[in-house]
Parts: C-alpha cells; structure tokens; sequence
C-alpha cells in the first residue's frame, strides 16, 4: 500500500530548541509505519492518527503518541488500536516537541509555552504542571537519579529538574543557542547539548565535577539538530541537516571528557532525529530520520560490523509523509516511524 502525500500548503522552519521542522496543512492526519529490522521492509501502517508529534514506547506492544491538540494516545502496536486516550493540555502550535519517561515511570512532556506537563501512565492522569525554564525546548532523563535535564530556547542555558518536587535545580549559561540534549545511557554523569551556531558547537558537564557547562573544543562544523548517546564507549552521536544543501550527515563522536575522535557520515536528505537499538543487527543498529527537499521521509540505517565508530550504511528507507518522530523498542524487531499521513 503507497500513500500519496500531496503538501497543500508546507512552512518549514528550523527550530532551535526542539530537534524538528514545524509544518502547516490541511489534513493533518498521522501514519505510524512499522518496518521490519531483519529485512528493512515496511510490514504494516496504522493510519488516520489525528496530529501525532511524538512517539514513545510504554512497554511491551505499548507506544504513546502525543497529538498536537494535547491529547495522549496510548497504542497496542500488535492490535493496532488505540487502548485510551486522554487530554493532558491545550492545543498548540508550538508545543509537544520532546518528551521523556522519568525513572519513576512518569511521563514529562513539553507542552504549550514554557509549561512542563507531569503525566502518572499508570492512572492516565496529569498530576502536575510546572516552568522550569523560559521556554524549554528538549528534555531527556537520566536512568540512575529523579533527575531530568533540559536545555532553554530563549535564554540559552542548560537546567536540572529534580523530579521529586518538579523544582528547577542548577542553571547553567552558555554562549551559543542550543539545539537538543541527551545523558549518557551508563552511569548517568555525563551530559552533552549540541547547538544551532554555525560552528555547530557542543557543550558538556561532567556531574561527577561541576554543574557547569563546558564548551568542547571540536565542533561538527554545521548547526545541530539531534544528540543521542550510544549505551557505552563513550560514544554519541550528532545530526546535521545543512538546510542550505542538499543533504546533511551524522557525527559519531567518542569521548566525554577527553576527545577521542570524530566521524562523519553523508546522509539523503536533512536528518532531524534518530534513534538506536542495540538488539537489532550484529552491533546494534542506528537509525536517521531525514526530510527530503520534496517534504517526503528518508530514513538512513547504520550498521557497526567493526566497531560503533565505522559505521556502515545497511539500507535507505523512503517513506512518503512530512516526518515527525521515530523510535526502535527495546526488543529491536520494528522500527517505528511516525510522519504525516
């Protein structure tokens, strides 16, 4: 089944605090496409999703999709239907662009604004609203503490959530606009945010030290979009759509404290977000979520058959639709992609 995305009226603009392009259309239905990790073949669509923006697993056969109009789909992915769904705040244009689970199981998402919206999955219900910041604008949460961390848009720092009482802990300042955030996968202490200069600056705090931000002395050269971490090696990795050619590429960067190499490789279209599964594949596989200049998706699969810093390219995925989100759960079987319908 090929389903023809025909733009009425697109706007693209890049956004510094959230790893995404804003689109404006008519129909603004959604389509999850489940892709096969042994073969790379599209499998399944679950379609006609009103306005999804974010996708996250919840779980075994579980994913939550969150909607631009403020409501919360939880989704059994083998059945295909939505389970629930509930209001968790307004409708926004510009709201709903990250969200991350916390070690209690608690789900924080960014919502309208400057709000940071607290939902409890486990009783369906939003159980607070709180302003860390002047206007966040990515979000991540480390695996060992009740910590979240996030960067702010306006105000160009990098903050702490504790989310024991959803009270702001350090702030610290930084020179250039940032762009995402990400905490190391082991241990927890390393925190690295990637930023939307022109140099495409990255700066770093090692918990273990300082609350402070340190800027690296590398840069990847091009204004960021995405940084996720690898599960160990000191690894993570960068995206850079260079909007202004015709495609961008992928930093593969090792070292948190001291640098220890870079690469880089070419990807079809502008990469905007990524994910990894380090049970698919031989070493895990990395996957890159790009837009095409024609609006469509492109998805970009990396392989490591030597070592998690000589990636290889194991398939290019086309899609058609605006692209919005993409996860790989933890059992590695699917790829999921979310993108307009």
């Amino acid at each position: 089944m090929k389903v023809i995305f025909i733009p009425i009226l697109i706007l693209l603009m890049a956004v510094l605090g959230c790893h995404e392009v804003m689109e404006y259309q008519s129909n603004d239905q959604s389509r999850i496409t489940f892709i096969r990790s042994s073969d790379w073949e599209v499998e399944r669509y679950m379609e006609g999703l009103p306005q999804g923006r974010i996708l996250l697993s919840c779980g075994s056969n579980k994913l939550i999709m969150l909607s631009a109009d403020g409501t919360l789909y939880r989704i059994d992915s083998e059945e295909m239907t939505v389970d629930t769904s509930y209001v968790i705040g307004g409708s926004s244009g510009t709201g709903y662009c990250d969200a991350a689970i916390a070690n209690d199981g608690n789900l924080y998402v960014l919502g309208p604004g400057s709000q940071v919206i607290e939902v409890d999955l486990s009783a369906n219900s939003v159980i607070d609203q709180f302003t860390p910041g002047t206007k966040p604008g990515a979000i991540c949460a480390s695996s060992t503490a009740s910590r979240l961390y996030f960067i702010d848009t306006i105000e160009d720092y990098i903050g702490e959530i504790w989310t024991t009482s959803n009270h702001t802990g350090f702030t610290s300042d930084t020179f250039y606009p940032l762009a995402d955030i990400m905490i190391e996968k082991s241990g927890g202490r390393h925190i690295v945010a990637v930023c939307s200069n022109d140099q495409g600056s990255i700066y770093g705090i090692w918990l273990d030290i300082s609350d402070t931000a340190k800027i690296m002395e590398y840069s990847t050269g091009s204004p960021c979009s995405c940084v996720i971490p690898l599960p160990g090696d000191s690894i993570y990795m960068v995206t850079c759509p260079r909007w202004t050619e015709t495609n961008g590429y992928v930093c593969f960067i090792q070292g948190y404290i001291e640098f220890l190499g870079m690469e880089n490789r070419n990807v079809e279209g502008h990469p905007i977000d990524m994910c990894f599964n380090g049970n698919s594949g031989y070493a895990g596989n990395l996957y890159v979520m790009s837009r095409t200049d024609s609006g469509n998706t492109v998805i970009t699969v990396f392989e490591f058959p030597f070592s998690h810093m000589e990636p290889e390219v194991a398939s290019v995925i086309y899609l058609d639709g605006f692209p919005r989100d993409i996860i790989a759960p933890s059992f590695g079987e699917y790829l999921m992609v979310l993108t307009s319908d």
